[in-house]
């Protein structure tokens, strides 16, 4: 879909990508722990999705639970965070954003870096993104942390999510 331009008719499809810009059209969390190994972020380790709130466009499917895939070209804004459940062993825990298998850029989160991690979960907010997508890219949150062996994700309020807005045409 092009911009709006002086002259343009109106139709039913540039109402529609019009009604979009702005909407909320998915929002997943993960409602049960996930093992996430040590090391490095890796596409491996994508969260996968077990709880759909929302899903305005049907771009989630439970064969691909990691995966949230365009729909449509344009701008989208993601948002998400990854909570971790407790342990004090290693010093860092981050959030990436993965398009089509691969980080992108601008994609990495601040990693918390600190020795001694408080007890508790811990929640590491993923960077909000626009990105430019085409059709059938996809998207996914992917977790690290480096405390030696795995770590699990948290539950409750803590529980990871993932957020996809449609911010307009391309």
């Amino acid at each position: 879909m092009t911009n709006w331009t002086a002259g343009m008719r109106t139709t039913a499809a540039r109402l529609y990508e019009t009604d979009l810009i702005g909407r909320l059209v998915f929002l997943a969390n993960r409602a049960t722990s996930q093992s996430i190994p040590t090391g490095a972020d890796a596409a491996a380790n994508a969260l996968a999705w077990d709880a759909v709130d929302l899903d305005v466009l049907g771009a989630w499917s439970v064969g691909q639970p990691t995966r949230w895939t365009c729909p449509r070209a344009g701008w989208w804004m993601l948002q998400g965070a990854v909570g971790f459940n407790s342990s004090t062993a290693g010093t860092v825990r981050e959030c990436c954003w993965y398009v089509n298998g691969g980080l992108i850029s601008m994609g990495r989160s601040r990693p918390i870096n600190q020795t001694g991690l408080v007890t508790g979960a811990l929640t590491v907010d993923a960077r909000a993104v626009p990105r430019l997508m085409a059709v059938g890219d996809y998207v996914e949150l992917v977790p690290a942390h480096n405390v030696g062996n795995p770590l699990t994700t948290a539950t409750g309020s803590y529980r990871p999510y993932i957020a996809i807005t449609y911010s307009g045409p391309p």
